[in-house]
C-alpha cells in the first residue's frame, strides 16, 4: 500500500478520527502541546506497527483491553526515536560504546597495534616477534582494550579514570581544628552528629593532626557498613560526596582527581602499552570526534596497517564522520551517555539507523530538533531526508518552523489541547497551513497570530543595576570566563550545542547560589527530583573564583528537565501536594463515613487499593524471554481501587475517575475549593491543561516535567526578589504555548524576579531584555562569550550566531 489508513482513532482524547499518512514520504505531525499527536503517532502508528512485527515472530499475544481505533491498513514495521525512550541511565555507558566505534577501535588495536618488546624496549611489528633479540610478545585479547571489562580495566580507577578524594589540605588551611570542627564545619545535621559522637567518642573534641592515623582514615573514608545504601559509615567523604551530588558548590573540598595509575585513560597498562600512530587506545576515547577524525585520516596513510586494518579505519571514519556531519564533532569516545542533552540524544539514535541503511520502515521522531541552535537544524533536516530517500516512511511529531517547512506532508491536531483537541485540522502541504484560518499553528506560522510584546527594560548597562557576577569560571569547557547577570530581567543564555551554556549556568551558576544560600539536604531537593547516586556523571566539579551580588536576591528556583520519579505512584497531584487535599475531601463524604473509610483508605498505595494489582491498574506480563508488556489489571479494570472505595464520589466523580481526569476538567470540579484549584490552574496556564491527574511522571518528557516543576513553584507564592533558573523552557512547546510562556515569564519580571533561561527559541531570546552567548563552537572550541546584550545588540554584532536569526520586538 503506497498509505497509512487509520479510521475510527479514539485513544486518549482522538475523536475517533480518520488519517491517511503518505509512505515514503516526510510527514509532519503538528498541533499545540497536549492535542493528541502523540496519542495518534506513538500510541497507535507505533505501538501498532510494533506488535504485527511481534506477531509475525510469534511472540506477542495482543493483550488491549480497549479498541484504540477501528481500522488500521499498511501497517509496517515501525521504529520510534523518542526522547522519553532513549534517554540513557548506565554510567559506563558511553559515546563509543553506544555507536560500536569503540568495539571497532579494541579490534582495531587487538589486530593492528603495535608494542615495545619487553625484553629490549624494540617496537615489534604485526607478527609480534622482535627482530632485534628474536622475543616473541603474546597478542592481547579484544577484552584488554575495554575499560568495562576486567582484563582491561584500570584496577586502581575500576576504569573510571578518575575518582573523587577530600581535599584534608584545603579543610585543614594552616589550623589545627578538632574532629568535632571539621564537620561542622563542612556542614552536619545534629542527628549526623550524634553518629559521629557515638561512632568517634573521644577522639570529636581532639585536634585532627594528632589522632592516631587509622583514626584518621576513619574520620576521612569511614569503613564498610552493610545496614545502609551508601555502604559507609558517616565520614568525611560520605557526607561531602552527598552534598556534592545534590549540587552544592564546595570551593574544592571534595574534588575530581585523575587516576595516578592510568592517568584518566580508564585502561590498564598492557593497553596502554599499544600504539597506533604512537597513541594507544584510552588516548583516542579522550578525543574528540572532531579529532579523533584527524588520528583516523593520519593512520590510514601509514605503511604497517594492513588491508583489513585499513578496511577497519574507514568502517570507524564513516561512522565518526557521520556523527561530526550531526553536529556531535565536540563529544569523546569517552563521553558518558547520561550526561548528554535530549537532542544529542536523538542525533545518536539518528545516525545509528541511517547506517543500517534499512529501508521499507517507518520512522517516528520525538522532536529531533530540541537542544539545538538555528544554525545546527540544517545538518539534521538533511539526515532525516536522507533516512526517508532510503526508502522509509518519516513521521516527524514537531513544532519547529524550519521541520515543518520542509514537509512533504503536514498533519495538524487540534484545535486546541485535551478535551478541546483531538480533531484533524489540517491536512496537505505547507503553502495550505498557513492558510487555515482553524490552525492555531498556521496562524502563528503566517503571522495573523503574533508572539506577545514585551516592552524590554532599557538602559540596562547602568551600573546602578545589580548584579549577580561568576568570577573566573573553568568549569568543563568554560574558559576562566567572568560573567554579569543583570537583575530584575529576563536574560536568554544562548550557543550552539557543547558550547558551555550548561556548564556556566547548571553546573558553576546554581551549585555556587546553592552553597550561599546553604540549602540543607532537604531544601536542596525542593523540585522532588531523584539523585541516583550510581551515575557518575552527576559528579560535575564546579571550578569558580567566587559569586559576587547573591545578597541582592532573596532566593532562587532551579526548574530542570531532571526526572521527578521513577515509578507509577508519582503523578502531578502527588508531586504538587494537592493529592493529601482530594483524599480528605474523599473521606467527608457521607458515604465514606457510613464504611469507615478514612483519607488513607484512597491512597492507591494503601488497604483501599485493589489486591489484585496492589493499586498500579496493570499487571507485567513477559510473553517471551525478557520481554515485558503491561496488561489491564483484570480485577478492577485499571481503576486501582477496590469496590467499596469506589462506591464514594464526590460531585457523582469517584477517585479513580478523578484521577482520570484531565487538569482543565478538574478545574471545573474543584472550583470552589482554592487550595486544590489554584495549582490546577497555574498548570493550566502554562499549556498542562491536557495532563491527566493520575499520569505516571515516569511517563512525562523532559518539558512537562519542568512546566509540573515551574507550576509547584509559583504556587510556593514565594516572597521577594526571586531568580528563576530554566533549562529550555519551550521544550515540547507549540507556537501558541509558547506565547502563553513569555506572557508568564513577562509577569514573573513584573513582579520584582530574575529569570535565566538556556534557550535557542529565538520567540523566546527575541523577548529577552538580555543575552549572554556562549561559543563559538562546541567541546574545546567553545566555552567564550562571543556576544552579550539586548536582542538589538546581537542582530548587529558581527560575532553574534543567533544575532541573525534574530527580529527583536522592540
Amino acid at each position: 500500500m503506497k498509505s497509512i489508513k487509520i479510521t475510527g482513532a479514539r485513544i486518549h482524547n482522538l475523536k475517533d478520527v480518520d488519517i491517511t499518512i503518505p509512505k515514503n514520504k516526510l510527514t509532519v505531525a503538528t498541533g499545540i502541546s497536549g492535542s493528541g499527536k502523540s496519542s495518534l503517532m506513538f500510541d497507535i502508528v507505533f505501538e501498532e506497527g510494533r506488535k504485527g512485527y511481534l506477531q509475525s515472530l510469534g511472540i506477542f499475544p495482543g493483550l488491549e483491553n480497549e479498541r484504540k481505533f477501528a481500522s488500521i491498513e499498511g501497517i509496517g514495521p515501525t521504529i520510534a526515536v523518542k526522547q522519553s525512550v532513549v534517554r540513557q541511565n548506565n554510567p559506563r555507558s558511553t559515546v563509543g560504546s553506544k555507536t560500536n566505534i569503540f568495539n571497532l577501535l579494541a579490534l582495531l588495536y587487538s589486530s593492528e597495534g603495535q608494542v615495545k618488546c619487553s625484553e629490549c624496549n624494540e617496537t615489534i611489528g604485526q607478527d609480534k616477534v622482535c627482530a632485534k633479540c628474536g622475543h616473541e610478545e603474546e597478542r592481547l585479547e579484544l577484552g584488554y582494550f575495554s575499560y568495562n571489562n576486567p582484563n582491561g580495566m584500570c584496577m586502581k580507577c575500576a576504569g573510571r579514570g578518575a575518582y573523587y578524594h577530600v581535599n584534608m589540605e584545603k579543610l585543614i588551611a594552616n589550623k589545627n581544628p578538632t574532629v568535632r570542627e571539621l564537620f561542622n564545619f563542612i556542614g552536619v545535621t545534629p542527628g549526623i552528629l550524634r553518629v559521629l559522637e557515638r561512632n568517634f567518642k573521644d577522639y570529636m573534641d581532639q585536634p585532627y593532626l594528632e589522632i592516631p592515623d587509622e583514626i584518621k582514615e576513619e574520620v576521612v573514608n569511614g569503613h564498610y557498613v552493610s545496614n545502609n545504601s551508601a555502604n559507609q559509615s558517616f565520614c568525611l567523604s560520605r557526607i561531602l560526596q552527598a552534598k556534592h551530588k545534590r549540587g552544592e558548590y564546595l570551593n574544592g573540598l571534595y574534588e575530581i582527581t585523575l587516576c595516578s595509575e592510568c592517568h584518566g585513560y580508564r585502561i590498564g597498562e598492557e593497553a596502554r602499552n599499544i600504539l597506533i600512530n604512537d597513541k594507544h587506545i584510552g588516548q583516542v576515547g579522550k578525543m574528540t570526534l572532531d579529532e579523533a577524525k584527524t588520528f583516523f585520516e593520519s593512520a590510514l596513510e601509514l605503511n604497517e596497517i594492513t588491508q583489513f586494518g585499513k578496511n577497519l579505519l574507514k568502517d570507524i571514519l564513516g561512522k565518526t564522520n557521520s556523527l561530526i556531519v550531526s553536529r556531535l564533532g565536540h563529544l569523546s569516545l569517552y563521553r558518558k551517555m547520561s550526561s548528554l542533552s535530549g537532542g544529542e540524544i536523538q542525533r545518536l539514535f539518528l545516525n545509528s539507523h541511517l547506517e543500517s541503511k534499512l529501508e521499507s520502515l517507518i520512522y517516528i521522531l520525538d522532536e529531533p530538533t530540541v537542544g539545538l541552535h538555528e544554525s545546527e537544524k540544517l545538518e539534521l533536516l538533511q539526515s532525516i531526508k536522507a533516512l526517508k530517500d532510503l526508502g522509509n516512511t518519516v513521521i516527524v511529531v514537531e513544532h519547529d518552523r524550519s521541520t515543518i517547512e520542509i514537509a512533504e506532508h503536514i498533519i495538524d491536531i487540534g484545535p486546541k489541547a485535551g478535551i478541546e483537541g483531538g480533531e484533524v485540522i489540517y491536512e496537505g502541504d505547507y503553502a495550505g497551513l498557513l492558510k487555515c484560518d482553524k490552525s492555531l499553528t498556521g496562524q502563528y506560522l503566517s503571522g495573523k497570530a503574533k508572539m506577545p510584546v514585551r516592552m524590554l527594560k532599557q538602559n540596562i548597562d547602568d551600573s546602578a543595576i545589580p548584579r549577580l557576577v561568576i568570577r573566573h569560571a573553568k568549569t568543563n569547557n568554560l574558559k576562566d570566563i567572568s560573567v554579569a547577570f543583570p537583575l530584575g530581567i529576563l536574560i536568554g543564555v544562548s550557543g550552539v550545542s557543547g558550547s558551555g551554556k550548561s556548564s556556566l549556568i547548571s553546573s558553576t551558576l546554581t551549585p555556587l547560589l546553592k552553597s550561599y544560600f546553604r540549602l540543607d539536604a532537604n531544601k536542596n531537593n525542593t523540585n522532588g527530583e531523584e539523585v541516583d547516586f550510581e551515575d557518575e556523571s552527576l559528579l560535575i566539579e564546579t571550578i569558580a573564583e567566587r559569586l559576587d551580588g547573591a545578597e541582592n536576591i532573596s532566593g532562587f528556583a532551579e526548574v530542570s528537565q531532571a526526572p521527578i520519579g521513577r515509578n507509577i505512584n508519582s503523578n502531578p497531584v502527588t508531586f504538587t501536594k494537592i493529592w493529601d487535599k482530594i483524599r480528605r475531601l474523599f473521606a467527608e463524604q457521607p458515604e465514606a463515613k457510613r464504611l469507615n473509610l478514612t483519607a488513607g483508605h484512597f491512597s492507591f498505595n494503601s488497604e483501599g487499593a485493589c489486591r489484585e494489582c496492589n493499586g498500579s491498574g496493570r499487571k507485567a506480563i513477559f510473553p517471551e524471554g525478557s520481554l515485558k508488556m503491561y496488561a489491564t489489571c483484570e480485577k478492577c479494570k485499571g481503576k486501582r481501587y477496590n469496590n467499596e472505595v469506589l462506591t464514594v464520589t464526590y460531585k457523582g466523580k469517584n477517585i479513580s475517575e478523578i484521577l482520570d481526569m484531565q487538569i482543565s476538567e478538574a478545574i471545573a470540579l474543584f472550583s470552589d475549593n482554592d487550595f486544590i484549584v489554584r495549582p490546577l490552574q497555574i498548570m493550566e496556564r502554562i499549556g498542562m491543561g491536557y495532563i491527566k491527574l493520575g499520569q505516571p511522571t515516569s511517563t512525562m518528557s523532559g518539558g512537562e516535567t519542568q512546566r509540573l516543576k515551574l507550576a509547584k513553584e509559583l504556587g510556593r507564592q514565594r516572597k521577594g526578589h526571586i531568580l528563576y533558573i530554566m533549562d529550555e523552557p519551550t521544550t515540547g512547546l507549540s507556537l501558541y504555548d509558547t506565547a502563553q510562556l513569555i506572557k508568564l515569564l513577562d509577569e514573573l519580571i513584573k513582579s520584582g524576579n530574575s529569570v535565566i533561561v538556556i534557550e535557542h527559541n529565538h520567540e523566546v531570546l527575541e523577548s529577552c531584555d538580555w543575552i549572554v552567548e556562549l561559543g563559538p563552537e562546541g567541546g574545546l572550541k567553545g566555552g567564550e562569550i562571543i556576544a552579550e546584550g539586548t536582542p538589538k545588540d546581537l542582530v548587529k554584532n558581527p560575532k553574534s550566531l543567533i544575532g541573525k536569526y534574530l527580529t527583536p520586538t522592540t
